[in-house]
Parts: structure tokens; C-alpha cells; sequence
């Protein structure tokens, strides 16, 4: 009796995952969907640049990247809110990588050549989440809007 009630006054272990990803490869893919997403449509070029960044970034073949973002789409579609993703990344990706992952956002808001304002909230709301300065949210901007830049004048 003693070992039962033990068992339910202990924290419940952590539910077996049925997806082929880890829960930090979702995270990632989840918040550059909602960067792309957040106003309203996901263009073609948000798209390409999302498929590259997750590409690169997890070292994955096309069709699994393709698998993973329609994975993690729906992931995010059925999340209430962004926390579970933005926590993920805090909890499990140092500083360097947390700036990556924003970094990689606002190449993803970048990508089709504008940016709307609620692109511009959005990931200065994630920044916050993800535990990053105001600094270093702004360096990640910068540096994603060099590349941009660097991209179209044929330096990329």
C-alpha cells in the first residue's frame, strides 16, 4: 500500500512521444510556422526560407524537413498558446542557440521583403520568452536583416 500511494504522490513521468521528432526540433519548427503565419497567410518565400533554415539547422534531407514542418503545423495549430514552444527552447538551448532561433525568425519575417506589425510584436514578445535581452533581440535582427540584405545583393 505503502509504494502505491507513493506512486501517486510522485510526479507523473513524462508521456512517450509517438512523433518521429524530438520535442526541441518541434518547438523550433513551431515558432518559425508562427512567424510566418502570425499575419495571416504564409507566403511562398516564408515558406522556401522556412524549409532551408529547418533544413540547416537540424541537418535533415528535404522530405524529412517537409515532414517536420507539417508536423509541427499542426502541433501549433492545436496549442493554445506559443508558451509550450518558446519554454521548450528556453529550457533545452543555451543563450547562443536561443538567438539562433530568433534569429532564424526574423529571416522568416524578412523573407517577403516587408514587415508587418504584427510580425514586429510577435518576436519582440519571443525574444521576452525566450529569456533574451533587448540587446541581443535587437543584435538577431540585425544579423537576420544583413543577411537579407546580403541576399539580394548577391552576397548570399
Amino acid at each position: 500500500m505503502r509504494s502505491l500511494l507513493e506512486k501517486l504522490r510522485s510526479a507523473p513521468a513524462a508521456a512517450p512521444s509517438l512523433l518521429p521528432y524530438s520535442t526541441i526540433d518541434l518547438a523550433v519548427a513551431a515558432l518559425l510556422i508562427e512567424a510566418a503565419q502570425v499575419d495571416g497567410s504564409i507566403p511562398a518565400a516564408e515558406r522556401r526560407i522556412m524549409q532551408q533554415l529547418v533544413r540547416e539547422h537540424l541537418q535533415l534531407p528535404a522530405e524529412e524537413t517537409a515532414q517536420l514542418l507539417e508536423i509541427a503545423e499542426g502541433e501549433f495549430a492545436a496549442a493554445l498558446d506559443d508558451w509550450v514552444f518558446t519554454q521548450t527552447v528556453r529550457q533545452h538551448y543555451a543563450t547562443e542557440e536561443r538567438l539562433q532561433v530568433l534569429g532564424m525568425m526574423w529571416r522568416v519575417v524578412y523573407a517577403d521583403g516587408r514587415l508587418a506589425r504584427l510580425e514586429d510584436a510577435l518576436l519582440g514578445r519571443t525574444a521576452a520568452a525566450l529569456g533574451l535581452t533587448p540587446a541581443q533581440a535587437d543584435a538577431a535582427r540585425a544579423l537576420a536583416y544583413a543577411r537579407l540584405n546580403a541576399r539580394d545583393g548577391g552576397g548570399e
